[in-house]
């Protein structure tokens, strides 16, 4: 008689769990997404990538997979939160990686993180953002680190970059010559700024510079090549 009504019990206590995990499915399914912080995708692209497992379409689910480390944030990301205003709901606040600069390659424009991870690319230039100009680029695949000919060059590129970034520079394309040596360029100005494996010395000073020389409003050059602590500094107009 014992045996038969666990004969009946172990059904029915797999039925009401079965029933109340089907009810807070339904009740926690998420059926809005809202998105925060996007620049590089659309709302819909980047909900879908926040939604692609089965347990992730479930506030509960996807609330206990995001405490334990499973939510896997795309390439292009460098933080996300993600919160549950509703029942139904989800939130997703993206921190996006921040290009910082590009290359001009061919008829492309490939755009690179403070890394060198390429970020985007396009066949027409981005407003307000600088890019260099060299024909040494042998790959260049999302996500992935810009790859040149030259070994030093990426390096080169983003020490560079990365000072005119941090002394905020105002600049709109640079190159590297076959010896290495590199020139910025910010509007009628050209700054040639030598071979060096740390930039940090000569782009310091050049807020100062840089702003003389345009406030000129001639176009010129300043030759920073042989740079050195205390060197003086000439902007030599064009005739």
């Amino acid at each position: 008689m014992r045996g038969l009504k666990l004969r009946y019990k172990l059904p029915l206590i797999i039925l009401i769990i079965v029933a109340v995990f089907a009810i807070l499915w339904f009740v926690f399914l998420i059926r809005k997404v809202s998105v925060e912080g996007n620049t590089f995708f659309p709302e819909n692209t980047v909900a879908e990538t926040y939604q692609q497992h089965f347990w992730q379409k479930n506030v509960l689910t996807n609330l206990i997979m995001d405490a334990l480390g499973f939510t896997e944030d795309p390439p292009y990301v460098r933080e996300s939160e993600l919160t549950y205003p509703s029942f139904g709901e989800l939130h997703i606040k993206l921190y996006e990686k921040a290009i910082l600069a590009g290359v001009k390659y061919s008829n492309h424009y490939i755009y690179f993180d403070k890394d060198g991870m390429v970020l985007k690319t396009t066949d027409e230039a981005l407003a307000d953002i600088p890019y260099f100009e060299s024909e040494d680029v042998t790959d260049f695949t999302l996500y992935k680190t810009l790859t040149t000919g030259r070994e030093e060059l990426l390096p080169q590129m983003l020490n560079l970059s990365n000072r005119l970034t941090y002394y905020k520079i105002d600049w709109d394309r640079a190159d590297f010559d076959e010896s290495g040596y590199a020139s910025i360029y910010s509007g009628k100005v050209t700054i040639r700024l030598g071979r060096r494996t740390d930039y940090d010395e000569v782009v310091s000073i050049l807020p100062d510079i840089l702003k003389t020389a345009k406030d000129s409003g001639e176009k010129g050059t300043v030759d920073m090549t042989n740079y050195k602590a205390g060197s003086s500094i000439i902007f030599k107009k064009e005739v």
